[in-house]
């Protein structure tokens, strides 16, 4: 998810930008909206069998590592995808740092609870994802048809990084083309530093909290797996901010049901 960040704004990929200037006191507001107007489905969450589909290593603890959590516990079965190698951040030679950042995804997901067989790595090219949509379409329609999850989590249609729009859009067609019932919902990354963002995510469905109490310092631990992503403060060049990780440490991990054609929004 990560690699140079230009003053007062938040990691780039392969030279293409989130959104710029990241604003941090904003964007703790933004997430406080999101909470405040969704409903807690914790226990009911914990019953229900999931795919976790993440960009690159690290998506999927940010935005999901609690809720992994409580449902292993609930002995509820949860597999993670990640789409790229994540060679692009930080900068270096592509063979080695996808070798690190493969190290750092079987470390966190081991805090998380998750095995080796509880994870599959696609290894498309970190910053390519986007235009490489028929080729997602099929890895991870093979990973639904083979798990049938009840419940399907991935990045946001109008998150600004292109690899996880393009996550997104090739999960939901893969999702169409297995018939298995199974729920999408978006878990937001970027999209709390984007008020518009994040109020289209809102007026399309209501968000769906899931308590991080009792798994936040474990949470913690699996982030900080991820070394090479991590900024020691929020002046460094390098990294994501702490400030910006400040967002995916509360009370809540906020998930946001994918509506079909017809389907009424939120109430």
């Amino acid at each position: 998810m990560t690699a140079a960040v230009p003053p007062g704004g938040p990691p780039t990929r392969a030279g293409r930008a989130a959104p710029d200037p990241f604003d941090p006191a904003l964007a703790v507001v933004v997430t406080g909206i999101a909470t405040e107007s969704g409903v807690d489905v914790t226990n009911d969450c914990a019953r229900r069998s999931c795919v976790v589909v993440a960009p690159h290593p690290d998506d999927e603890t940010l935005g999901a590592g609690a809720t992994v959590m409580r449902k292993i516990a609930a002995g509820t079965a949860v597999h993670v995808v990640v789409a790229s190698d994540g060679s692009k951040a930080p900068p270096g030679d592509p063979a080695a740092v996808a070798a690190l950042r493969r190290k750092e995804l079987a470390a966190a997901c081991g805090v998380l609870g998750l095995g080796a067989g509880d994870v599959t790595e696609l290894g498309f090219v970190d910053g390519e994802l986007d235009g490489e949509d028929e080729a997602l379409v099929g890895a991870i329609a093979a990973v639904l048809a083979e798990r049938r999850p009840a419940d399907v989590l991935v990045t946001g249609p109008e998150d600004p990084h292109p690899d996880h729009a393009a996550v997104f859009r090739a999960t939901a067609a893969a999702l169409a083309s297995v018939d298995g019932g199974a729920r999408l919902l978006v878990y937001p990354l970027w999209q709390f530093g984007d008020p518009v963002a994040l109020r289209r995510l809102c007026s399309q469905s209501r968000p769906e909290l899931v308590s991080t109490v009792g798994y936040r310092q474990r949470k913690r631990r699996a982030v900080a797996a991820y070394a090479s992503q991590l900024a020691a403060g929020d002046e460094d060049t390098e990294g994501l901010r702490p400030s910006f990780l400040r967002l995916f440490d509360t009370d809540w991990e906020v998930f946001f049901p994918v509506r079909g054609p017809g389907e009424p929004g939120p109430s």
